[in-house]
């Protein structure tokens, strides 16, 4: 179970990187209300404990 939510985790944040990286569109317009900053510090907190996860139970 836990190796699922660490792979949920994962792509939530890839997902959240390449938003980023894409830039803002009419959608994703309020994740840019701050700047980049705060979008980015999103996907690394989501990102990392996935990773953390995902390799402790693999």
């Amino acid at each position: 179970m836990k190796k699922i939510t660490g792979i949920i985790l994962i792509i939530i944040g890839f997902c959240l990187v390449v938003i980023i990286k894409i830039g803002p569109s009419k959608e994703t317009s309020w994740l840019f209300k701050y700047g980049e900053l705060a979008p980015m510090l999103m996907g690394v907190a989501i990102l990392i404990p996935g990773l953390i996860m995902y390799n402790k139970n693999r």
